[in-house]
């Protein structure tokens, strides 16, 4: 054991011998680095200071420098138009000498620092020379000049120590000092409203709309149609605005385009079909439905009361329970559609070129809902146009089949497929008038091009886009939320029957009721002809009125001119009015496009359950 102490003990003695000399070493290599390094240093130093008072010697003045006992030097800066430099020499005895004293020539080393120093040679600006005077006996000396001249006397020394060497230059020319300039912050019109938007809008943003009504007796809805077939939120296709005035018994739609540019409040300027992400986004308080309802509210002036919303599946749902949607296709369609319902829509293969001719047709599910979005050879307002007939030819089967009478047993079916924020007793409130009203007691709204809003491309990323012409907007939405005005209740009066007389047998009795009564005629198809088949369309007028007649407004509908009226004035008409449809009827009421139907089938390329 003591062995192993013994050892113990001369290693440790060791290890500690070993560290002092290391520590030793590496002290001696650190100072004579450090010796090193400062010897490098000072005769950089020294290099430099020659190579700076060689420059400046150069810039200076050559004078005649006449020495005596005590030699004075003064530096004296005038300023004129042409600022100069004058170097001064005041002897006090009269010896001359053409030598240079060594003393007189050593200029003081300049220290250059972050600021700019003053140069030899004097700018615009007048700035202090540097004058060199001896330490024994300084004499200072005054020089005729229109101010007082500032003198700057440092002492020379003979080891200057200067961090940088600064490169003289012949003349220095001041420039003016940039101002900085604040950009102004936008003032936008909902200041203390909304949030400010975080992106700058693509479009300015319109004041607040004024509110259109505030009447209890007028309530309002939005439909919502979502492109999506699962639970994602997906882009909202279709966009309607219902208002039902309990008062006078009637109701109206308008069609909002999803292309539309709005304020989206807390978000900015953008298509009103975004609404839904935008609120998931930025985190909208009230959820996707509040927003949309926000957003009509600041656009219109519309306040939206409930809110229903549904998507493709839940569309196709719905005209699955009514057995198909009855409607009058009244313009030519063509557009890529499946083959089968039941094929892939991620093959394109599936698809063909499909036309919608015109006429009374049942649709299955799929074909209603491609009646409703197909917009290849249309418009997004002519489809606006199309979804409001869908809409309205739902409601007409729905009252026909008793469904709006069984909405109890009915309501929570219905919630599996419709996303609403409307109760029962919200529902149920509303059955008596919907069993009531009339086909011709509801009106329809859309927006004109190039009068409501014009077709535009965004700046920033190239969008086709609706530019809205808000004081246009604001009057159509405005007649939109007013009651039925005197004309149209007269024309509900107004008799009509209306016989297929074409030979055509696809339903143009129906087509042109359905026609007449968007413009608030109470028009009853009557089937096909048994008498007569027409070329072109007769007018029956049973009234003989000539002052306040509806037939103008008629044949305005119908496309037909006085000659094919026919004047019978009978006393004891059951009619008013008899229309026979002949093979001349135009029932298309927009105009053709120019648009070529897409070179290949609408394949889906983003979200699995959004298609188009």
């Amino acid at each position: 054991m003591r062995q192993f102490y013994r050892w113990l003990r001369r290693g440790l003695a060791s290890f500690f011998i070993l560290a002092v000399v290391a520590g030793t070493a590496y002290y001696l290599f650190y100072a004579i680095t450090g010796i090193v390094d400062a010897l490098e240093e000072r005769d950089e130093l020294q290099r430099r200071d020659k190579v700076l008072v060689e420059t400046a010697t150069a810039l200076a003045a050559s004078p005649t420098l006449v020495p005596t006992e005590t030699p004075t030097f003064t530096a004296t800066v005038t300023s004129t138009q042409q600022p100069t430099a004058t170097l001064t020499m005041m002897p006090t005895d009269t010896a001359t000498a053409t030598d240079i004293p060594t003393e007189a020539a050593q200029l003081p080393t300049l220290i250059p620092t972050n600021t700019s120093r003053p140069t030899l040679i004097p700018t615009n600006t007048p700035r202090p020379s540097v004058t060199p005077v001896p330490t024994e006996t300084p004499v200072p000396t005054d020089t005729l000049t229109p101010t007082p001249t500032p003198t700057d006397s440092p002492t020379s020394t003979d080891s200057p120590t200067p961090t940088d060497t600064p490169t003289p230059t012949a003349t220095f020319t001041p420039t003016d000092t940039p101002t900085a300039t604040l950009t102004p912050t936008p003032i936008y019109p909902f200041e203390g409203t909304y949030s400010t938007p975080f992106l700058t809008p693509i479009a300015p943003v319109q004041p607040p709309a004024p509110l259109v009504e505030d009447s209890d007796d007028i309530i309002n809805f939005v439909l919502l149609g979502s492109d999506s077939r699962g639970d994602n939120v997906g882009q909202t296709d279709v966009i309607i605005l219902v208002t039902v005035n309990k008062e006078s018994g009637s109701a109206a739609m308008l069609h909002i385009p999803r292309d539309l540019l709005v304020y989206i409040p807390g978000h900015t300027i953008d298509r009103i079909n975004r609404v839904f992400g935008v609120a998931f986004d930025i985190g909208w308080e009230g959820g996707p439905s509040d927003l949309m309802k926000e957003t009509i509210l600041y656009n219109f002036g519309i306040e939206v009361d409930f809110y229903a919303r549904v998507n493709f599946s839940d569309f196709e749902q719905i005209i699955e329970q009514l057995g198909g949607l009855e409607i009058s296709v009244d313009c030519q369609i063509e557009d890529w559609a499946l083959i089968s319902p039941e094929l892939d829509i991620y093959d394109e293969n599936s698809y063909e070129r499909y036309t919608m001719t015109i006429g009374r047709k049942t649709l299955e599910p799929y074909y209603a809902l491609w009646y409703a979005r197909s917009r290849v050879t249309t418009s997004d307002i002519d489809r606006g146009r199309r979804q409001m007939e869908v809409l309205r030819a739902i409601w007409k089967q729905a009252k026909e089949q008793g469904i709006l009478t069984q909405v109890t047993e009915l309501w929570p079916q219905a919630l599996e497929i419709v996303d609403t924020d409307m109760e029962l007793t919200d529902v149920l409130e509303f059955v008596p008038l919907a069993t009531t009203l009339e086909m011709q007691n509801i009106e329809r709204y859309n927006l004109i091009l190039n009068v409501h809003a014009s077709n535009w491309t965004t700046p920033d990323d190239g969008r086709s886009v609706l530019l809205p012409n808000w004081p246009e907007i604001y009057k159509l939405a405005q007649n939109f939320v007013t009651p039925p005005t005197g004309n149209r209740l007269e024309r509900a009066a107004v008799s009509i029957e209306v016989i297929d007389s074409s030979a055509f047998g696809i339903g143009f009795d129906l087509v042109a009721s359905d026609r007449l009564a968007w413009e608030g005629f109470s028009a009853v198809p009557m089937g096909k002809t048994t008498g007569s088949i027409r070329d072109v369309t007769l007018i029956y007028d049973y009234t003989g009125e000539t002052k306040g007649s509806a037939l103008e407004t008629i044949l305005e509908i119908m496309r037909v001119g006085p000659s094919q009226v026919v004047v019978e004035p009978d006393p004891d008409r059951t009619v008013d009015y008899r229309i026979e449809v002949g093979k001349d009827y135009n029932s298309c009421l927009r105009s053709s496009s120019s648009d070529e139907i897409a070179p290949g089938p609408p394949i889906p390329t983003q979200d699995p359950n959004s298609v188009g």
